[in-house]
This record gives structure tokens, sequence and C-alpha cells, in this order.
């Protein structure tokens, strides 16, 4: 049944606090914004809330090459509770915060919200479905974000994460040279799961690493295919097509 936005979000406060407390307490996202990461209270955590910090407010009025956002427009994308259709919104994704900024309308005097960390939220965002989860960073680092799965397999599980980092730019050191403006830089991280194991951790681009991953009985399989194919483990396409290569051999053993 679709609820009234409003309602919706202030009726978890009540009935799904006890979601806030399988949190991790990482910090969330790059900018770790987030109330669950600094102790606040976890009830806040399951409703909308103004967003708190604008770009010009953290980076002045500084002309920066870029954009911490997917696209700078509002994009109508669905939005679910768990197994429930909350409706159809307004999202703009801010990868510089791994956070959800929604809106009701497309009206310019209706300001965003920011959706706050639950994992029962997912958002079909240009093509993709975003998901707040717990992630493991090749440094080892526990975070919470939001990634995009890409494929389902009996086995094993293929994560998409889109970021942002922000780069400070240079003064011209003298007139011979021009400045570097400060911009934000997209990048793109992707993760595993094993069907079984309670983690999804970075996963290695770089070829040797990433064959030690797999059981031994499928591993030379598992290396012609990817010099046959000439496989970028850097580019979606070509994991996308790896991954299922993967749980086909894993599920014919």
């Amino acid at each position: 049944m679709k609820l009234p936005f409003q309602l919706l979000f202030l009726s978890l406060i009540f009935t799904n606090a006890i979601c806030a407390q399988n949190l991790s307490s990482a910090p969330v996202g790059e900018a770790g914004l987030f109330g669950a990461a600094q102790g606040g209270n976890p009830t806040l955590n399951l409703v909308m809330m103004e967003i708190r910090t604008s770009a010009t407010a953290r980076f002045g009025n500084e002309e920066i090459l870029g954009s911490p956002y997917l696209t700078e427009n509002f994009i109508k994308s669905r939005v679910f509770y768990g197994d429930d259709v909350m409706g159809d919104y307004y999202v703009r994704y801010n990868a510089l915060n791994s956070e959800i900024e929604i809106k009701e309308t497309m009206d310019t005097e209706e300001k965003p919200k920011r959706l706050l960390a639950d994992k029962k939220i997912r958002v079909k965002y240009q093509g993709k479905e975003l998901k707040f989860t717990t992630y493991i960073t090749k440094k080892s680092e526990t975070k919470n974000g939001y990634l995009s799965l890409l494929t389902n397999g009996k086995k094993y599980q293929l994560y998409h994460r889109l970021a942002v980092k922000y780069a400070e730019g240079k003064s011209a050191a003298n007139s011979m040279v021009n400045p570097i403006p400060s911009r934000f830089a997209q990048f793109v991280e992707y993760y595993y799961k094993i069907d079984g194991v309670d983690r999804i951790d970075q996963l290695p681009q770089k070829k040797g690493k990433f064959l030690k991953l797999f059981p031994s009985e499928i591993k030379e399989d598992l290396k012609t295919f990817v010099e046959e194919h000439k496989i970028n483990l850097g580019e979606e396409k070509d994991l996308v097509k790896t991954f299922e290569f993967i749980n086909q051999k894993v599920s014919d053993e």
C-alpha cells in the first residue's frame, strides 16, 4: 500500500527504530556525515532530514570543476522500503557524501531533503538500484554507503560503487604556469560478496589478486577466460561477463 510521503517517514521513527541498531558504527560514505556514524540519536536515521552542508558552505564560492552529483538534475526514481513501494519521487545522488537527496515535486521552491541511513531503503536510479549497506575497502576500512548490485549469482554477487573525491587546486607558482583549479573527480569501485559470507569486500583489479579469490578447481579455466576475452577488470561490462562465467563454473562443479 502506498502511504503519504511525510507520514511514511515519520511512522518509521516509531515502527522501525530497531533497524537503526543494525547499522555499522563505521563512518558513512566519503565524508562520514550521517548521524549514525557520529553517535547521534539512532531514530533520526529513519526519517528525512534537511541537507546539512551545502557545497557553498563547505567549499566557498570558488569555481570547482566537475560535480559531487552523478547528475545535477533530480531524476524521477522509485523508492522502496523493504519490499514495499514508497512511491516515485525526484532523486539526486550526492556521491561525494554518499547520500540521496529527494523531492516530492520539481517545484523550485521545494527544498530537497536527504534520506538517512537505513538498510531497508532501495532506490531505482539511473538504471541501477542504490542500496545502503556496509562494505570493506581494500585498506580494510569498514564503511557504510550506497552500492548497486550488478550480478546476483548463486555463489558470487558483484556490486558497483560510484564515488567522488574533492581535489583542492593550486595557485600558479609563477606567471609562466597556469593555476590548477579545484575539482570533483568521479571514480568507480567494485565489490563482491560470497553467498553465505556476511561481508562485502572491494574487488582487486590486479589479475593475480583477483584469481586468488576463487576456488582452485576453477582457477585455470577462469585464467583462460580472462586472457581469451581480454577482460579488463576495471570495466563494468567485462566484470559482469566474468562473474556470470564464474557462477556458471561453480554451478557445474
